[in-house]
């Protein structure tokens, strides 16, 4: 099968980096050399991703560091098990600069959680991140791993306390995880994926979760990540896709791979798909701006442990940021939102 569609430069970039893509029906092709050949039809090739240390990040410790540039150089992973030689997380950002300023930084890691948790900073407790890509359009407080979100050219990322309340709640959420991983003999299984389009509203019930190595140039072999859940089905025969690499969106650094089709119906102009995953706490807790289950990170790098849900959803900026239904976006948030957030302050080329 032969991809009809091309993405224009004015594809608008919030979209794009929460992964944009559309449904259709049937078998898929690998095309490509993923490890794992799957039933997708995969266009395009990861090249020239590596770590540019001219293209140096920003990070602040609210009260302890303000903007700091990130240098990549002699960064190492506390998460071997995740993440390739030379390629590291925002928490490892974090543990760096505060080992080169001195700061008192207290952590451990959490088997329960599955991830290393921020005991104190200068003997204060309860503190979360935002972080943002380039051309993301704002800083995002996720509820994501900070260990597993991986670092990127011009990435900022900001690290302050928050209430006691909001630590407890995120790290339920990471220990339901766990659980349910638990629970299915160390498998991933996903309780519920769906798909809502002009077109088609899908849902998919316990699906297993298998690696496909898309970015073997960032993760190691056996990690698994948001596309892999798509992908998953698409081994299955029970959904055809597209996914598709791009280097740039006009001067944005992208390098990800995108859904561009999902059965029948592809992305086009300013219309596509964004998605919604993790616990469902957090889809139904209504946020102001992008973050919790919904930011931009693609889903070919956001890094799953077992969630219990992802929810993919049509959303056309041209008709205000309106989703299949007409309806608000994952998590109570349109596109158009994004401004209403955290505003970073990026540099012309950051990302």
């Amino acid at each position: 099968m032969r991809i009809r569609f091309m993405i224009p430069a004015t594809l608008v970039v919030s979209l794009v980096l929460l992964g944009s893509t559309c449904p259709a029906a049937d078998s898929v092709e690998v095309s490509g050399s993923p490890p794992h050949r799957s039933d997708a039809n995969i266009i395009g090739t990861l090249h020239d991703t590596e770590l540019d240390p001219a293209r140096k990040g920003t990070i602040q410790v609210e009260g302890f560091i303000e903007d700091t540039e990130i240098d990549p150089t002699g960064i190492v992973a506390l998460r071997p098990d995740i993440f390739k030689k030379g390629r590291f997380s925002a928490f490892d950002a974090l543990v760096h600069v505060c080992a080169e300023r001195e700061i008192d930084l207290k952590y451990h890691f959490s088997p329960e959680l599955r991830t290393h948790v921020i005991d104190s900073i200068g003997g204060k407790e309860n503190w979360w991140y935002a972080a943002h890509y380039h051309g993301g359009g704002m800083v995002e407080e996720p509820v994501h791993r900070m260990d597993t979100h991986p670092y990127k050219d011009w990435m900022r990322i900001e690290v302050y306390p928050v209430p006691q309340e909001r630590v407890d709640e995120i790290q339920r959420a990471f220990r339901a995880e766990v659980e349910r991983l638990e629970r299915n003999g160390n498998k991933v299984v996903v309780p519920e994926v769906r798909i809502t389009t002009p077109n088609q509203n899908l849902r998919f019930a316990d699906v297993e979760v298998k690696p496909h190595g898309l970015r073997s140039d960032i993760f190691q072999p056996d990690v698994l990540a948001a596309a892999d859940i798509m992908l998953s089905l698409a081994d299955e025969g029970r959904i055809s896709l597209d996914l598709t690499w791009l280097d740039n969106i006009a001067s944005t650094l992208v390098q990800g791979y995108y859904f561009t089709r999902f059965n029948d119906e592809e992305a086009y102009g300013r219309a596509g798909f964004t998605f919604s995953m993790g616990e469902k706490y957090f889809q139904a807790k209504r946020q102001r701006r992008f973050g919790g289950n919904f930011f931009h990170m693609t889903s070919d790098i956001r890094v799953i442990v077992s969630p219990e849900y992802m929810h993919w959803q049509w959303t056309d900026l041209s008709r205000g940021g309106r989703t299949a239904r007409g309806s608000q976006g994952a998590d109570g948030v349109t596109a158009p939102a994004a401004r209403a957030g955290r505003e970073a302050t990026p540099k012309p080329s950051e990302r």
